[in-house]
């Protein structure tokens, strides 16, 4: 394996097949099942709120996995909060293999010794992801607030490497990061594993914008979408700006059915409703499958569209509608096209700015000061 810099957007012909096998199907082909709010970690940039609501029990997610199963669900990824934090977490993973699902488990790494390592091993997970937020432990440790967790994080990938079980390390594009993106890479390639990054940073499911305190700035962003290769997009009125609702959707650990893990609307509660009854005619994922390009609000007549990778939840929960734009996704497209103008990849006349620029000039100034803050942080 080697190291990649990858970032979450699918690339956009295996997008639309995904998606139009979904269609057909009339079934997602991958789940997020988060069994579990609670973590053992608090890093200051996560999207997550760790609530401790009564989670759905073992035997409960055995009939959840069964329901998904006889849908016709092929993929499945596991996490949490922490999914080791579950004390019957192997259980569950082991469920998940018996009934036949391609298993991708993310996980913090802390709660895997030699042990689990094997178990993970032998049940075949297509892979293993991983936060690492840096190629030094003192950064890594300064965001999840907990003294060891980088050692823990590169021990497991080795141990899971080790037993050529696929691994994949994973970190947000931060304000700190970008200068650190060469020796993660490198750290990655010797560790066996691949590494993602991904340039958003979000706010967290119930609003709480602190994370996006972490963002990069403007010249951070042209840096990394630079190391990108790739051209505009398509992104036309009728096609969807994601894959939520479409090809994709996310189980709580209470069993709400959600469009994406960080889109805070559910559709129906497992505990009450079949999941295909949910996902065929629930109005909430209706809502969400018919929001094109050209039914939202600015992007229909937006000049650096065809440059955009917006994200409903986002839209939602940072600017209150999502019908509406995302100023941040606003400012990564512009970024992404001016990166893409300055390798000569597309004309030089390209400079157009989208309808929401002066907000999300104003919004930028705001959170400079935030992420100098930031940065005094984090050694």
């Amino acid at each position: 394996m080697s190291a990649t810099v990858t970032t979450r957007q699918v690339p956009a012909q295996a997008g639309d097949l995904v998606a139009r096998r979904a269609r057909e199907l009339g079934v997602p082909t991958w789940v997020s099942f988060q069994v579990t709010d609670r973590c053992n970690y608090d890093c200051s940039h996560c999207y997550q709120t760790h609530g401790r609501d009564p989670e759905l029990s073992l035997d409960e997610i055995g009939a959840v996995l069964d329901d998904l199963a006889a849908s016709g669900v092929l993929f499945l990824t596991l996490l949490g909060g922490e999914f080791f934090m579950r004390r019957d977490a192997d259980n569950i993973l082991a469920a998940a293999r018996a009934r036949g699902f391609a298993v991708k488990l993310i996980t913090t790494g802390h709660h895997i010794d030699d042990a689990r390592a094997d178990r993970i091993a032998a049940l075949g997970a297509i892979e293993v992801r991983m936060s690492l937020y840096s190629s030094r432990h003192g950064p890594h440790d300064a965001l999840t607030r907990v003294p060891g967790s980088w050692e823990r994080t590169v021990a497991a990938a080795r141990r899971l490497v080790a037993r050529r079980v696929p691994v994949g390390l994973q970190t947000p594009l931060m304000d700190f990061t970008g200068a650190d993106l060469d020796a993660l890479e490198a750290l990655a390639a010797s560790l066996g594993a691949r590494l993602h990054v991904d340039a958003h940073v979000t706010a967290r499911t119930d609003g709480d914008t602190g994370p996006t305190g972490h963002r990069p700035s403007m010249d951070a962003l042209r840096g990394f979408l630079a190391r990108r290769a790739g051209g505009p997009r398509r992104n036309a009125d009728g096609d969807t700006p994601c894959r939520a609702a479409e090809a994709v959707c996310a189980i709580t650990p209470q069993g709400d059915v959600r469009p994406c893990l960080q889109l805070p609307l559910s559709a129906g509660n497992l505990r009450e409703r079949r999941f295909l009854d949910i996902w065929r005619t629930s109005p909430v994922l209706e809502h969400v499958r018919r929001l094109t390009w050209g039914a939202l609000s600015e992007c229909d007549r937006c000049a650096v569209r065809p440059y955009c990778s917006r994200c409903h939840a986002m839209a939602l929960t940072e600017d209150g509608r999502i019908d509406g734009p995302s100023l941040e996704c606003c400012r990564q497209a512009v970024a992404y096209r001016d990166a893409l103008r300055d390798r000569g990849m597309i004309p030089a006349t390209e400079t157009a700015l989208p309808p929401t620029w002066p907000r999300v000039l104003a919004r930028d100034a705001a959170s400079r000061g935030v992420r100098s803050a930031g940065l005094k942080v984090l050694p």
